[in-house]
């Protein structure tokens, strides 16, 4: 399914009355650029930490759909209601086996520690695209880039939003957030995450920031060959 038609039919669903809410959660922009990384460079196992409606989800499915193949595992603490990826997905019309949906109630990082507690270690680097997009907080998200960067492939590609995103931008942040720090409040954490923990890791190359300051670009190394993992021992 190309980019227009899935936008198109996104854009088409009319949410129950009384929702409130936005099934777009990234700009129509990054949600093209996330499409055509995954067509130009035929990454068909993907990872997404933070589902939210699903409307970036049902993108990347669609860009299996045009390459035959692929799986997104998306991650989130809970299926919402009564909008989530699965609606959308039946209301675009594609196929559910695009999609392996996680609801862990205790979030992504948990998920995934169980992940790496039980695949052997020569199979734990398995996707070769994460979108970071979930809690927006320092402590939980540092240690997510942790956890993803053990099951991404060499040459992987990783994309982190809300550079210029703070707590206190959430238009009724007393409630969700009333019991915060000024600092965490006043803080941009996805930046600090990407800045500190992804510039800075050895395992990634590639920067750049897109999108007016939002978008957080990386890519993994290749792996080493044998003589660099000797010199480096």
């Amino acid at each position: 399914m190309n980019i227009d038609t899935v936008l198109e039919r996104l854009n088409t669903y009319t949410p129950p009355e009384g929702w409130g809410g936005h099934i777009f959660l990234l700009p129509e922009a990054v949600m093209r650029d996330i499409y055509q990384l995954v067509i130009d460079k035929k990454l068909t196992n993907c990872i997404e930490l933070g589902t939210g409606f699903g409307a970036t989800s049902c993108v990347i499915a669609a860009a299996f759909d045009e390459l035959g193949e692929g799986q997104l595992t998306t991650i989130d603490r809970y299926l919402h209601q009564p909008v989530n990826v699965q609606v959308l997905m039946q209301h675009v019309g594609l196929k559910a086996d695009y999609l392996n949906v996680v609801a862990d109630e205790l979030g992504y990082n948990w998920h995934m520690a169980d992940v790496l507690s039980n695949t052997p270690e020569e199979a734990l680097e398995q996707y070769d695209f994460c979108l970071l997009d979930g809690a927006h907080e320092w402590e939980p998200d540092a240690l997510a880039f942790q956890l993803v960067t053990k099951m991404l492939k060499p040459e992987a590609w990783l994309l982190v939003d809300d550079l210029d995103f703070n707590l206190r931008m959430i238009p009724d942040w007393q409630v969700s957030h009333g019991d915060y720090k000024d600092k965490e409040l006043d803080s941009f954490q996805m930046r600090m995450v990407y800045d500190i923990m992804v510039k800075n890791s050895v395992d990634y190359e590639n920067f750049d920031v897109t999108h007016n300051g939002r978008m957080g670009w990386a890519q993994k190394k290749p792996t080493k060959s044998w003589l660099q993992k000797w010199l480096c021992a």
